[in-house]
């Protein structure tokens, strides 16, 4: 599987062109921070590709319709503008964790992934199936452990308070807020078995046959997916670091595959997981093997050396194995030739938005926000998390950040683009803006376990036709594809979505007390909101008046007053003035068109009648209401009306009023998603001091 570049090259077919130049590149630099001509700490990030695509969608037919089964495979990659190495690194997490484990520290310094970026390497993060932004479905992926991840467990397997183990970035007890950060990113695993196994080899296949010779760094039981997907390509995987490796992951592999790899097993000293035999297994079936961390002179570290305080000083031997080990050892000679010409989208020439994913970094990270604890029989779980992934533009040219909440039954990827072409996250950045985009609980990276939420966030995926019919999702003059069954797009959107909360109140008081965490870490922001997501911006505004400074709305769903909105445009209640106590204290005046009326579409929802309630803390913030040809459900103007009855300073942004048209509820990622950018950018110029 692969993508054509605009060149009409695939990403394999670019990599052995260069190969031979790369190796030059990379024998003139050296391991992290050595050299003047290696980055040092902090330094930008200078990015020629960011962006993000599902591997492996498969869709099921079911009674109710066609669904996406479950299978894809989340893979986020960055490739710098100046490639030192000739292979890439997939950084594979393990057990209970997500690519999330890769990108920071649980106290804020750049990840692995950065680390690596910062050498000269392509980079490629993995979400296995069913676990990090690919959604966890029990029907498919099995069902939830009896119990959730537990603070208290997690202190325990990290072994942080061990006398031995002193790289941990906190005391490492249960209350450790680093321990919170790790214990709150633990989703749900597949069971290990043939099933599993041959899944994982079949996506790792995908991967690397896309992206061409690569070296696999993994965590835990990630180690099972590098050897397994060695097995299928064993041209391909031209070496496997193995942090953790756990026991018996080798059990029934074909050992003698592995002999050409070159293989490194990261061995902490104070780590109480790692298999000591696997060494020794890969040595006695012929296997060039070699054992890193404390024999080369790291010390202290436990289980997740690449979360810890020395994290960067301890990549330094791994990327040195690398450069003496793999890239400098003869390429080995391919025994079967494999096709990889087709493009993965279909019509992608012509729908591929060629614009740059190009960005240049201070920083980049992520963590979470609103970590409750919920006391269990069993122990304490954490309940709530929202995870917020950001960048920090190399020149940032305004004084607030953006911060961006998805809609409905979506993610944080709605932000970033769509199947491979540029997101607002991108245009954001390269304007200048330091962007944090979140994922709300039981989203994306921020995982659902039922004895947290309970069935109200049970995942609900969507079937694709009643999507597909919908004139204002993919029915637009704007979506990048032909729109129908076969459309490789849909498949990219429809591989994030879970469906929507079925409580809207107990979400909101989750996510309120997350987005006010996030808006007191970062100090005076933005809010851009879309869809569902909406109800966001008006309860953290609410909560924090004084650090919003702007609040841009993107096709809000539905009419003040009904359905999730029964206390105006929010499932749960803001500050008015006067105080309301219940919504059944506001007296409404029904201006329902009759059937007649010639303009039926005119403010269909129940008005406030005199003396009106006003929304106390947010009379001083500008809010944009940006809105489309074929808008999202629920009348625009009816929603602007009741802001401006409580007294908010609102502007309707019409896009047929800027010459832009044929755009839905998806206008952030369709084919002029730059353009509508435009827009935005300038009405905060204007309105946001």
């Amino acid at each position: 599987m692969s993508v054509r570049s605009p060149a009409g090259i695939t990403r394999r077919q670019f990599g052995a062109m260069t190969a031979g130049s790369l190796v030059a590149a990379a024998s003139s630099s050296t391991v992290l921070g050595q050299t003047s001509t290696s980055p040092a700490p902090g330094a930008v990030l200078d990015i020629a590709d960011w962006s993000y695509y599902w591997y492996g969608i498969e869709r099921v037919k079911l009674a109710r319709g066609t669904l996406i089964n479950g299978m894809q495979m989340f893979v986020e990659h960055w490739i710098p503008t100046v490639v030192r190495h000739p292979y890439s690194i997939v950084l594979v997490h393990g057990g209970y964790g997500q690519a999330s484990d890769w990108m920071s520290t649980p106290d804020g310094r750049p990840g692995w992934a950065s680390l690596f970026l910062e050498q000269g390497y392509r980079v490629y993060l993995v979400d296995r199936p069913g676990q990090g932004r690919n959604p966890h479905h029990p029907w498919v992926h099995g069902q939830y452990d009896a119990q959730a991840p537990t603070f208290e467990r997690a202190a325990s397997t990290i072994g942080a308070t061990e006398a031995n183990h002193t790289q941990w970035p906190g005391p490492g007890d249960a209350t450790d807020p680093a321990i919170a950060q790790v214990t709150a990113s633990m989703g749900q695993p597949m069971a290990i078995n043939a099933i599993t196994l041959d899944l994982w080899r079949s996506r790792g296949t995908l991967l690397l046959d896309d992206i061409g010779p690569s070296i696999f760094v993994t965590h835990g039981d990630g180690a099972s997916f590098a050897w397994v997907t060695a097995e299928a390509r064993p041209e391909l995987v031209k070496g496997i670091v193995a942090v953790e490796q756990p026991p018996d992951s080798l059990r029934g592999r074909q050992l003698s595959l592995f002999t050409p790899i070159p293989i490194a097993i990261v061995a902490a000293e104070a780590s109480k997981t790692n298999d000591p035999s696997a060494a020794a297994v890969l040595r006695t079936a012929g296997g060039s093997v070699e054992l890193i961390l404390a024999e080369r002179g790291i010390r202290g570290n436990g289980p997740m050396v690449m979360l810890e305080k020395n994290n960067r000083e301890a990549l330094q031997p791994i990327v040195a194995w690398m450069r003496e080990k793999v890239e400098a050892k003869p390429a080995r000679t391919v025994a079967t030739p494999r096709s990889d010409d087709s493009p993965v989208i279909a019509n992608a020439d012509s729908a591929r938005n060629t614009e740059s994913t190009a960005l240049r970094l201070a920083g980049q990270g992520g963590f979470f926000v609103g970590i409750k604890r919920k006391a269990m029989p069993y122990g304490t779980i954490p309940q709530g998390q929202m995870f917020v992934q950001y960048m920090i533009p190399a020149e940032q040219r305004y004084p607030y950040p953006i911060v961006m909440v998805h809609g409905g039954g979506a993610q944080g990827t709605h932000m970033m683009g769509l199947g491979r072409r540029p997101g607002w996250v991108h245009y954001f950045v390269q304007t200048g803006y330091a962007v944090y985009w979140l994922d709300r609980p039981s989203y994306g990276r921020s995982p659902y376990q039922p004895d947290a939420l309970g069935p109200s966030h049970l995942p609900n995926v969507p079937p694709y036709e009643p999507l597909i019919e919908a004139t204002n999702v993919f029915k637009t003059g704007q979506w990048p594809g032909p729109g129908g069954m076969e459309d490789e797009y849909i498949n990219q959107f429809m591989a994030c979505e879970s469906g929507n909360t079925a409580d809207e109140a107990f979400h909101s008081d989750l996510v309120w007390p997350g987005g006010v965490e996030l808006v007191d870490r970062i100090g005076p922001c933005i809010l851009h909101t879309h869809a569902f997501g909406g109800f966001f911006g008006w309860g953290v505004a609410d909560r924090r008046p004084n650090l919003v400074k702007g609040i841009m709305c993107m096709e809000i769903n539905g009419n003040p007053f009904e359905r999730q909105l029964r206390w105006g445009l929010t499932a749960g209640p803001v500050t008015y003035d006067p105080p309301v106590g219940d919504p059944k204290e506001f007296t409404l005046v029904d201006r329902t068109p009759p059937p007649d009326s010639p303009r039926p579409s005119a403010s269909p929802y129940k008005l406030q009648a005199e003396p009106v309630h006003k929304w106390k803390n947010l009379q001083s913030i500008p809010i944009g209401w940006i809105t489309s040809e074929f808008g999202a459900g629920g009348s625009p103007v009816a929603n602007v009306e009741f802001l401006k009855q409580v007294g908010c300073r609102v502007e309707m942004l019409r896009l047929r009023d800027y010459g832009i048209y044929g755009n839905g509820n998806l206008m952030l990622m369709e084919r002029n998603n730059h353009e509508v950018f435009t827009v935005i950018r300038d009405w905060l110029d204007k309105n946001v001091k």
